[in-house]
């Protein structure tokens, strides 16, 4: 699956919304925000501060037009009341069905359950795509907080998942949580996708 379609209209469950970035609907500047207030702990941005606003947000956009990016299709994660988008949630190929989603939540933001609603909504709605079968979180045996969203968010326990990073010359260990057309779902992880 090299191409990801967008959906036609945005994703929520109620309480967050999933849309893609745009610079004319002030992403630009909640980027500038979150630097400038140096939100960016743990560097939930992907490819923030290593480049400007703007061109985040076109490299976001073009995953979404099939061209590779680290972070795939973007996603911003936006709640009733804020200004500007308070998340992302990004998704990579990794081939034979199954697709990893990556998240992040701004620090302001956090310990409302949020990550854990955005991932269930991506989650779902990359299952409906052809072909894919599973979705994976992959999270650090370290971040039990990471660990808590993703059982929060429907995701169950499936071992680990060696990766090496050729820029830095290490290899990972990583858990690894998934969600697919077979994964027993729970009370608290009902499907919840609509659209507007």
């Amino acid at each position: 699956m090299a191409y990801v379609k967008a959906p036609g209209r945005r994703l929520t469950d109620g309480v967050v919304t999933l849309r893609l970035p745009s610079a004319e609907v002030g992403d630009v500047d909640a980027i500038v925000g979150y630097v400038e207030r140096e939100q960016l702990d743990g560097h939930w941005l992907p490819g923030i501060p290593l480049v400007s606003a703007e061109h985040a947000i076109a490299d976001w956009l073009a995953g979404w037009a099939g061209y590779p990016r680290s972070a795939g299709p973007v996603f911003v994660v936006t709640v009733p009341g804020a200004p500007h988008f308070v998340g992302v949630v990004g998704s990579i190929d990794r081939g034979e069905g199954c697709i990893e989603m990556t998240y992040g939540i701004a620090p302001s933001w956090r310990g409302r359950g949020l990550a854990s609603r955005a991932a269930r909504l991506a989650a779902h709605w990359a299952l409906t795509l052809p072909g894919v079968t599973t979705v994976e979180l992959r999270i650090a045996q370290r971040h039990a907080v990471s660990q808590h969203v993703a059982t929060n968010a429907g995701f169950v326990a499936a071992g680990t998942v060696t990766q090496y990073v050729p820029g830095t010359g290490e290899t990972f260990e990583d858990l690894r949580y998934i969600l697919g057309s077979q994964t027993p779902m729970t009370a608290d992880s009902p499907l919840g996708v609509r659209t507007q």
